[in-house]
C-alpha cells in the first residue's frame, strides 16, 4: 500500500524572529515536513523548528551554491506529529527573509511512516535536481529548491507542484511525489536558465508492522524448563 498527501499550507514569507504559525495536523497524518528557503548568501540562523513540544529533525544539510549563492534550502521532518492544533516555531535569529511551506503525508490506514533517505545538491547550472535511490515501495517524497534565478519559472518538475515563486532577486520551488515501487527517483525542476541553486529532498516509507514475539518461561515440577510462546 502507498502513502498519500495530507494537508498542505500555503507558502509564507516572513522575516520574523521567531517565525510562528498555527498548524493543524489531521487524524491519519503520519509525517510533517517543513521546507525552508532563506534569501541571501547567509544561512538561516537559529535552532531546529518545533511543532508544539516536538522538535523537527533535519534531512541532509543546508544546500546553496558554492560560489556566490543568493539563497539556501533546508528540509526538516517530524514523524508521528501530535494530531490537533499546535504552534510551528522557526527560529530566525538573523532576521533573514524566509519562505516556507508545511506539508503532511499519510501512511496507509492503520500504519505509520518512517524516514527512508535524504539528499542534497547544489550548483550553478540549468535544471536544479537531486536523485535518490528509493529502496522501498509506497514512498512519499518532498523536495525544495532555492535559486538565484531572477525569472524563476520552471517548465516542468518530477513531482507535483506545491508552489513556484519568482521574488525578483531569486526564486523558490516546493514539490512532492508518490512512488509505488523501489526506483532511482529524480526530484528536480526543468529550468533552462543557468543560475545558482541548492536542492534538498527527503523520502518516507511505510513503517513495517511490528511482530509480537514474547515468551514466558517457568520451571516444571520435574525440574525441566518449559517456554510457552504467546501468540
Amino acid at each position: 500500500m502507498a502513502h498519500s498527501i495530507g494537508t498542505i499550507t500555503a507558502r509564507v514569507s516572513s522575516a520574523g524572529n521567531p517565525i510562528t504559525a498555527t498548524i493543524v495536523v489531521a487524524p491519519g497524518e503520519t509525517v510533517l515536513v517543513v521546507m525552508l528557503v532563506t534569501t541571501g548568501s547567509t544561512n538561516r540562523a537559529g535552532a531546529a523548528p518545533t511543532y508544539g513540544s516536538q522538535t523537527f529533525l533535519q534531512a541532509d544539510t543546508v544546500q546553496k551554491a558554492a560560489t556566490s549563492p543568493e539563497a539556501s534550502a533546508e528540509l526538516w521532518y517530524l514523524i508521528d506529529p501530535v494530531v490537533g492544533s499546535a504552534t510551528l516555531t522557526i527560529p530566525n535569529t538573523g532576521a533573514a527573509t524566509i519562505r516556507y511551506v508545511v506539508v503532511a503525508g499519510r501512511a496507509p490506514a492503520g500504519g505509520g511512516s518512517e524516514f527512508l533517505i535524504a539528499g542534497g545538491a547544489n550548483n550553478t547550472s540549468t535544471n536544479p535536481t537531486v536523485s535518490l535511490q528509493l529502496g522501498a515501495p509506497g514512498v512519499i517524497w518532498f523536495s525544495v529548491v532555492a535559486s538565484g534565478a531572477q525569472t524563476w519559472a520552471p517548465s516542468a518538475r518530477n513531482g507535483t507542484q506545491i508552489s513556484d515563486t519568482d521574488d525578483g532577486a531569486n526564486g523558490d520551488g516546493f514539490q512532492y511525489g508518490l512512488v509505488a515501487a523501489p526506483a532511482l527517483q529524480a526530484m528536480g525542476w526543468t529550468f533552462g536558465t543557468s543560475d545558482d541553486w541548492g536542492v534538498v529532498a527527503a523520502a518516507f516509507c511505510e513503517k513495517p508492522a511490528q511482530a509480537l514475539n514474547n515468551y514466558m518461561g517457568f520451571k516444571a515440577g520435574d525440574g525441566m524448563s518449559v517456554a510457552e510462546k504467546i501468540r
